[in-house]
């Protein structure tokens, strides 16, 4: 199943293209989120991969780097459904 990461508008948000086309916009938030909870492992990995490399960049660079970020895909062989 192919799964496509693409930032959003702002540093903080991305958005996840799943496999029928549906989006779910992810945060840095903490809070319990249910379509992000439901994210494959190896997505959620990704998403925090990249939120890592945006907030390590100074301030000033973080919307830059989001605007010219091209969206990337990841292959998840088996979705491991989380109760």
């Amino acid at each position: 199943m192919k799964y496509i990461i693409k930032h959003g508008s702002i540093a903080s948000c991305q958005i996840v293209v799943l496999p029928d086309g549906r989006e779910v916009r992810v945060t840095d938030s903490k809070e319990p989120d249910k379509a992000k909870d439901n994210l494959p492992l190896e997505v959620l990995a990704q998403v925090n991969r990249q939120f890592g490399i945006i907030f390590s960049l100074p301030y000033a660079s973080r919307q830059a780097f989001s605007d010219n970020s091209v969206p990337f895909e990841i292959e998840v062989s088996e979705v491991e459904v989380q109760p």
